[in-house]
């Protein structure tokens, strides 16, 4: 059965070209990346053959590699419709080899810190804690950063054969961090020419499911056993989880592929990003930065958000770990040494304050 179509579209007409007319643009259109509107639409018959409705196909790499957030973000913004995302729009790439060294220093230290259970811009060392204390391995926790890559390799053979169906939500988030600190550091050593764990592949197999179920299991309630410490900062790891499965996937092809495709989602992602609050290490340190904020236990932002509150340098209110690797990521090296001012600074007051205490008159 033919399926009759009204009338060509305007471009077709204008260059007085055959137009074979299909939603949402025809063939010639959709070839030339331009605009294709019609008087009247196609009629359709929506039982007909599947052969009269093509599906939709999309460029397997966008056309254009942008090397700034800021770019291909006002590109993805453009491209949105009242109707949603162009269904033909291509994600923007972005290539940003000199972001990617400001960040690697920081990102080298979530692999040895997820591990040696400290707390890591994205997963809280509570979790950690929480997560192994049934533990009976006397290396939990104890590993050294000379015997990291050894450690990964036995470990990876453990995270490859967990059983989900009998782990804990708190738990499963605790291994989730381990394998993305994996195939962090498996990465970053790829990218300074290095070896990469012996199952690289199959833990990106892996990464792929547990990320699926990670989103599938999210707790909609907390376990009434827990502090409001210890549920908060479940609760903290696992918004800024979110953030960082994106994160890895752009590590991942940042590495791999020499660029990233960017997802714009990522900027509406929220955290509590009050000063001091994620970096408490007991439950006093956090009732006291929960204090100091005005008692709120959460008050959260969004990573546009903060970003938007000010320009490269920490902020006052809004600093710590995460914040700061989002400013290099944003800013570029204009955070990077505002970080650097700023960690000089606070090292030198720290020298002053010692002084201060032993009675000491620092020479000027």
């Amino acid at each position: 059965m033919t399926v009759p179509l009204r009338k060509a579209c305007h471009a077709c007409r204008k260059a007085k070209r055959p137009c074979r007319a299909e939603l949402p643009k025809c063939p010639r259109c959709r070839e030339k990346g331009i605009g294709c509107t019609y008087d009247l639409e196609p009629v359709t018959n929506t039982s007909g053959p599947d052969i009269f409705r093509p599906p939709l196909v999309r460029e397997p790499f966008p056309p254009v590699v942008f090397d700034s957030i800021q770019a291909a973000h006002a590109d993805a913004v453009k491209n949105y419709t009242p109707r949603g995302l162009d269904p033909n729009y291509r994600f923007p790439a972005l290539s940003t080899p000199e972001t990617f060294a400001l960040a690697f220093a920081q990102l080298n230290e979530i692999p040895l810190a997820t591990f040696q259970h400290r707390t890591t811009p994205f997963l809280h060392a509570q979790i950690s804690r929480l997560a192994s204390g049934d533990s009976t391995d006397p290396t939990d926790g104890q590993v050294s950063a000379d015997a990291l890559f050894t450690f990964m390799e036995t470990k990876q053979g453990k995270l490859l054969s967990l059983d989900l169906r009998q782990t804990a939500f708190s738990q499963f988030l605790a291994a989730f961090h381990e394998l993305m600190a994996i195939l962090l550091a498996s990465t970053l050593s790829k990218a300074r020419g290095g070896p990469e764990v012996s199952c690289f592949q199959n833990l990106r197999d892996l990464f792929r499911k547990w990320t699926q179920h990670f989103h599938s299991h999210l707790p909609r309630t907390l376990q009434g056993h827990l502090s409001p410490w210890q549920a908060w900062t479940l609760a903290e790891t696992t918004r800024r989880t979110i953030i960082w499965v994106i994160m890895v996937e752009v590590v991942l092809e940042m590495v791999y592929r020499g660029y990233f495709i960017y997802r714009p989602l990522i900027e509406s992602l929220p955290f509590d990003a009050r000063t001091g609050v994620w970096e408490a290490d007991t439950e006093e340190e956090w009732e006291a930065a929960i204090s100091a904020h005005g008692g709120d236990e959460c008050s959260l932002i969004s990573w546009h958000e903060f970003i938007e509150s000010g320009g490269p340098e920490p902020r006052k209110e809004y600093d710590g770990m995460l914040q700061r690797l989002l400013l290099v990521g944003h800013f570029n090296k204009a955070a990077a040494a505002a970080a650097a001012a700023a960690a000089a600074a606070a090292s030198q007051k720290g020298d002053q304050e010692a002084l201060n205490e032993e009675g000491i008159d620092p020479i000027m």
